[in-house]
């Protein structure tokens, strides 16, 4: 008796202990031979720790796939094989189904590109190559995502010379500033 008293003791004190990692770096290893793509995405939510916002439906089975990579990573490999938009602004993944995200054309203002681009960089730390392109000789900026993710870049964007945004990541606030660098 009193060696199970001091084994559920021994649990108890290391359930209090928080663990090392932030969930963005805790390692997921998953192997699938056949699930449904949804299914596949609650496991890696629960296993990493990071919350998702499915926009879309997710929709087909994964078949023969495995993951041995960080949390948001994780996400990210499971999309680039399912052909799903991942990001991750820090505190959750956002992902949709490629065919059911859409393009939108904003100005950036006259504002550094470099600079803007740090701010959506900093908002969104993970996102696929071709969620933003530039067109230098217009000043135009193409956005293609889902929509939460393009309203976020718009409102980055749209700020004034010297705005700047209060963002919570991690339960951290973090300021962002969309000056151009001057």
């Amino acid at each position: 008796m009193f060696a199970r008293f001091v084994y559920m003791a021994a649990i108890g004190l290391l359930a209090s202990f928080p663990p090392p990692a932030g969930a963005s770096e805790r390692e997921v290893r998953l192997d699938v031979v056949s699930l449904p793509l949804g299914d596949v995405v609650q496991t890696l939510s629960f296993m990493s720790g990071i919350p998702v916002t499915t926009v879309g439906t997710l929709s087909g089975n994964v078949e023969h796939w495995s993951v041995r990579e960080s949390g948001a990573k994780a996400f990210v490999k499971l999309g680039d094989a399912s052909n799903l938009f991942v990001a991750y602004d820090g505190s959750r993944i956002i992902i949709a189904p490629k065919q059911e995200v859409s393009t939108v054309v904003l100005d950036r203002g006259g504002r550094s590109w470099k600079t803007e681009q740090n701010a959506i960089r900093a908002l969104f730390p993970l996102l696929p190559d071709d969620a933003l392109r530039e067109d230098p000789a217009s000043g135009l900026v193409l956005v293609r995502g889902p929509a939460v993710f393009t309203k976020a870049v718009e409102d980055v964007l749209s700020r004034q010379q010297a705005d700047s945004i209060k963002v919570i990541k991690g339960g951290q606030l973090e300021v962002l500033t969309t000056n151009n660098g001057a």
